[in-house]
């Protein structure tokens, strides 16, 4: 249970050992998903945009994105935070089942809160209103993403059962936007046909738990919802400032010089996320067996954190070497001239893998897998705040450069803030577990 003294075994040790193949799997799978979630916008965008037109679309992505705040808000870290607790009690179906509902409970809540300022903003803004439509079809995606169990399937290691249900609906969506978007002022069925994707894997999802027993839903006190969201609050916070800080940096850069010094920015930007995304992805299979091994097994729990060291690593030193060589190339061709500013700096962005790679084993297998939420959050408070002291000179004087410049910087402070905690809370862990096993001084007598 959450809260209880650690269980250890002294002579266990595992750092011999394969990686254990569900891990592996849930590696396969989780690519497998976010490959899904990438395909699909690259054959829409093209689409949207031709048919829409840029000022519909335009509207549509502005739309698109206050929803992407609302997710972020419904999100509220669960997928960190109730990962870790499931993990932690998957062998308790009643523990489980109490996890499930509270945090269903909590989304319920948070669905209102958003829902609340959807209409707020409407209401108060007259450039909101007149695009109401867009912003309801929407929303509808937010309800769904927001009752989408991700973080029970990843607690108990069942990634597989979305795979196909993932592609299923992208493929529904993307149908449905083709169908019905014919020209300028379908921008709400653009929307809607995107939101109809989230509904049917949200529907799958929920199915799959009733159908595998992974939880039921069983009645909660008020205060189990109120600790959940008081357990993902650090990490939603964290996320926030994470959002806050990488949207600042392309609103500065825009203020300075332009909007085309920001598209360059962005497009390098992007580029680099989507590499990241492999080792995040990588990284992200091991959070529930390192959470549960935190629990019961501090030798296994090192010895795995090795290994995604190792993989999360690996991974993102070879995609920084894709990028340093391919850059050129790949723009070029991609892109086209008009693009040719952004091969610097993606190739700078790509100083950023490696650093945010040790950023997320540390802070996110190392310090959220302990439940460390709130130094988690006051690294990314410091980080962000250190931030804004340098980065306005850098992007004043060096432009897109010293904007990814400043961000790395930034990631360099928390790569070794992350690096550091982490290293004085699993000393800490082993001292106190060796003053646990030191003989009393009556066993030394008898």
């Amino acid at each position: 249970m959450p809260g209880a003294p650690p269980r250890y075994r002294a002579n266990h040790d595992v750092s011999d050992k394969p990686m254990p193949p569900s891990i592996r799997a849930t590696a396969a799978y989780l690519l497998l998903i976010q490959a899904g979630n990438y395909l699909f916008p690259l054959l829409l965008l093209p689409f949207l945009g031709r048919v829409l037109g840029v000022r519909e679309f335009g509207v549509l992505a502005y739309c698109q994105a206050l929803a992407q705040y609302l997710i972020l808000l419904t999100d509220y870290g669960h997928n960190l935070t109730a990962t870790r607790l499931v993990s932690l009690q998957r062998d308790d179906p009643q523990a489980v089942a109490e996890v499930y509902s509270a945090t269903m409970g909590a989304k319920l809540l948070l669905i209102l809160v958003s829902a609340l300022l959807m209409l707020g903003a409407v209401g108060m803004v007259p450039s909101l209103r007149e695009h109401w439509g867009i912003l309801a079809a929407a929303f509808v995606g937010v309800v769904a993403s927001a009752i989408t169990p991700f973080w029970l399937y990843q607690g108990q290691e069942r990634m597989k059962s979305l795979v196909l249900p993932n592609f299923i609906s992208k493929a529904v969506s993307l149908s449905c936007v083709l169908a019905w978007v014919r020209g300028p002022g379908d921008a709400a069925l653009a929307a809607l046909g995107i939101s109809i994707g989230t509904v049917i894997l949200a529907a799958a999802a929920l199915s799959g738990v009733h159908r595998q027993r992974l939880a039921t839903l069983v009645a909660v006190p008020v205060r189990a919802i109120v600790a959940s969201l008081r357990e993902g609050y650090p990490v939603f916070l964290s996320l926030v400032l994470v959002s806050f800080y990488v949207n600042f940096n392309a609103i500065l850069l825009n203020y300075f010089h332009g909007p085309v010094a920001v598209g360059q920015f962005s497009m390098a930007d992007k580029i680099r996320i989507a590499g990241q995304t492999v080792f995040t992805v990588i990284g992200t299979a091991f959070f529930p067996r390192i959470s549960q091994y935190n629990a019961t097994d501090a030798a296994a729990a090192q010895a795995l954190m090795r290994k995604a060291m190792l993989a999360v690593f690996g991974s993102s030193v070879a995609m920084f070497i894709a990028i340093e060589v391919f850059a050129d190339l790949g723009i070029r061709m991609w892109l086209g001239e008009p693009f040719h500013a952004a091969i610097f700096l993606l190739r700078l962005e790509g100083v950023l893998l490696p650093l945010t790679s040790i950023a997320f084993v540390f802070g996110n297998l190392g310090l959220l897998a302990l439940g460390r939420h709130r130094l988690v959050q006051n690294i990314y408070a410091a980080v962000t705040l250190l931030h804004l002291v340098y980065v306005v000179p850098f992007v004043l004087y060096l432009g897109a450069e010293g904007t990814v410049i400043s961000v790395i910087l930034t990631e360099a402070f928390g790569a070794a803030a992350f690096a550091v905690c982490y290293r004085r809370e699993t000393a800490s862990s082993v001292s106190i577990l060796k003053i646990h096993e030191r003989p009393s001084t009556t066993e030394i007598q008898a």
